[in-house]
């Protein structure tokens, strides 16, 4: 099976659904409906219909763009090549991740509550623990991965950063899971906290692997 068009005929069906359940809950949807919610996971905010029926469809169709357009203008052409099909997993997963987060917005609309953040914690560290298993998979690029001055001068510190950062986004969803079981007054405080440590660390461990490495050339 040629699994890397597997993936993207995948990516386009979920975005192409989305689009149809926009159209088809549309006429069934109140003139106001909620658009957003508060760090405690509660309704705070009322907009019109096609927000909620379009606005995630239109996204998911500009970012499934973004992917068909990357490879045609990629500077490191020869290394997208070589995890493409890496590439178009990621790109169905994520439309698979905003397939539920626009499924999870119209859930009230047919009467369905529930805690919006608690979802998202979990949506949001499920999505991590992915990203953190395909990572050590990506080569070098300008688009998709840690970069870096550093990881991008080197193909050696890309593939050590992207090693290690692997193991931190999949220990990041962990921490997503565990943070959805605080009180909900902490969510933000204790998602803000830990992803600037891990982009912190990254950052400083690509500039400190390139040093040591006596500062490779491109």
């Amino acid at each position: 099976m040629n699994f890397e068009k597997f993936y993207r005929y995948v990516a386009v069906l979920i975005a192409v659904i989305a689009l149809i359940v926009g159209f088809v809950v549309f006429s069934f949807m109140p003139e106001k409906v909620p658009i957003h919610w508060n760090a405690r996971g509660e309704i705070d905010s009322f907009g019109p219909k096609w927000v909620s029926a379009f606005l995630s469809p239109a996204i998911m169709l500009f970012v499934l763009g973004l992917f068909f357009l990357i490879p045609r203008i990629a500077v490191f052409q020869k290394n997208l090549q070589e995890f493409r099909k890496q590439y178009w997993l990621f790109a169905a997963v994520l439309q698979l991740f905003f397939l539920a987060f626009f499924t999870a917005t119209l859930s009230p609309i047919a009467g369905i509550n529930f805690n919006m953040s608690v979802f998202m914690l979990f949506a949001v560290g499920a999505l991590f623990v992915f990203i953190g298993l395909l990572m050590p998979s990506f080569k070098r690029n300008f688009f998709v991965g840690i970069r870096t001055p550093w990881t991008l001068a080197s193909e050696e510190v890309w593939n050590k950063t992207h090693a290690i950062g692997g193991k931190a986004f999949i220990l990041a969803g962990i921490a997503f899971f565990l943070i959805a079981f605080l009180p909900s007054e902490y969510f933000v405080f204790a998602i803000v906290v830990f992803v600037v440590l891990i982009a912190v660390f990254l950052f400083a461990y690509s500039c400190w692997l390139y040093r040591k490495m006596g500062k490779p050339e491109l």
